[in-house]
Order: C-alpha cells, then structure tokens, then sequence
C-alpha cells in the first residue's frame, strides 16, 4: 500500500458539550483518490477538514495521515504532508506580496533558496496568478486572495491537498482553471465544497454528511445524480444535471 492515506477512526467531536459536530466519523482514503466532501450547511464538512490537520484535537476516535497519529507532538510531521487551503484566504494570507506568502513556508522548511525560487515559479504558473507575483496582497481581489492561497499550498509539493470551499469568490474563468489545478494534482485530494457541479468535474468519490453522520460514500457519480437522496439532506442536484428527466 502507498504511503500516502487518511485513514479516520470512529472520530466524534463537539465544540462544546452540546450538539455533536460529527458523530462515529469512519473512512479509508488512498493516494489516488479524490474525494468530495458534501452537505448542508451545519454537516461538519469544514470541521472534518480541521481535525484532519490537526487545528482541533480535542476529538474522539483516531485520525492517521501517512500512519502518523495526528495528535500535538506529531503535528510539524503531518502538516508537512498535508497542504490544507483555508476557506477564509483572509486567514492564510500574512506575509506582504504574492511571492513572498507562496515562498514562506518551503523557506520555513529550510530549502535552499534556488530550490525556494523554483517552487514559487511553479506555483505561480500552476495557479495562473505569475503576474500578480509581486503585488501588495491587500490589493488583491477577493478570487486573487484564493488562487494566491492555493498557490502557497502547491509550493510546498504536498501529498495530500485539502480544500474547503475552494471555488469561492471565484469568477467563471478562474474556476475552470481551478478545476484544472485540482485534475492536474494526482495524489490524495479532498474537497469540501456546496459546489456539486465542480465535484462533479473533479472527484470520483464523494462522502455526503448530514447531521455530523456519513450517509453516503461512494462514486460520485452515483451520490450526485440521486435526486432523493440529495434532497432528503437539505441539498439539490448540481445546476449540469437539473432539468434531465432521466434523473427525475
């Protein structure tokens, strides 16, 4: 078996001792796969992307990346396999320029500086934003801040890629060209996403939440084009499929 996985255990978590977010959370992700995250608003979809990577441990259950047990002392290990992308870019964005936040953290990492450089070219020409490589990051527009975001992901050659609400603020143009990043990444993605026509375009499996639970997993062929299903747990059929009789 690759060494690339997530293998998540019987995972539980509350933000306090109220309601449970998720609820006996279990599933096998391997390196090829690529995985939508789906439900209504309140499911857990961002809260499992949390726990994955480690911003929230007080969980039940167990989380392993690559076989390491995402616990405090093991963190630097599985954030240096993991590229998470915030759905905030507000969040993940701190340095002055482009270049300089997409150059940070193989910089922190100690990479030589020729080595720096090249990644930072390689992410700027992957995302599409090389000539917003020098700009004030609050001049950026609220589709630059993502795409910049992305960017200092890729920089950093992860093996696995998580994505909350990554087509966000994002106009037509620079959505297709995110659903080309995502198809050209071919280790282990997971996305989470209201978006269903762009997990349509980039996932083959797809975990539908509902109430903190895993309802379904499966193709996403099958999950996305089930129009009871998807209903019965406060979502719609992606706007490709809407209207086709044949799914009615």
């Amino acid at each position: 078996m690759s060494h690339i996985h997530i293998d998540v255990e019987n995972v539980s978590f509350s933000y306090d001792k109220g309601r449970e977010i998720l609820s006996g959370i279990s599933f096998h992700a391997a390196e090829h796969d690529s995985v939508g995250i789906i439900g209504a608003n309140g499911a857990g979809k961002s809260t499992l992307l949390k726990l994955l990577v480690g911003l929230r441990l007080d969980f039940n259950g167990t989380v392993r990346v690559e076989d390491i047990p995402v616990e405090k002392g093991t963190l630097p290990q599985v954030r240096s396999r993991i590229g998470y992308v915030f759905q905030d870019s507000e969040s993940q964005l701190f340095m002055n320029t482009v270049r300089e936040d997409i150059a940070f953290a193989p910089r922190n990492y100690g990479l030589p500086e020729g080595e720096v450089e090249k990644r930072v070219e390689q992410a700027l020409e992957m995302t599409g934003i090389a000539h917003l490589k020098d700009r004030a990051i609050y001049k950026l527009s609220g589709g630059e801040k993502k795409l910049a975001s992305i960017a200092s992901i890729l920089s950093m050659n992860p093996d696995i890629l998580l994505m909350d609400e990554p087509s966000i603020a994002l106009d037509p143009k620079n959505r297709r060209n995110l659903i080309h990043i995502l198809n050209s990444f071919h280790h282990l993605k997971l996305i989470a996403s209201h978006d269903l026509d762009m997990i349509l375009d980039t996932c083959r499996r797809t975990i539908l939440l509902s109430g903190g639970r895993i309802i379904r997993d499966g193709r996403t062929e099958d999950i996305l084009t089930d129009k009871k299903l998807l209903e019965d747990n406060g979502l719609e059929l992606p706007l490709t499929l809407q209207g086709q009789n044949r799914i009615d």
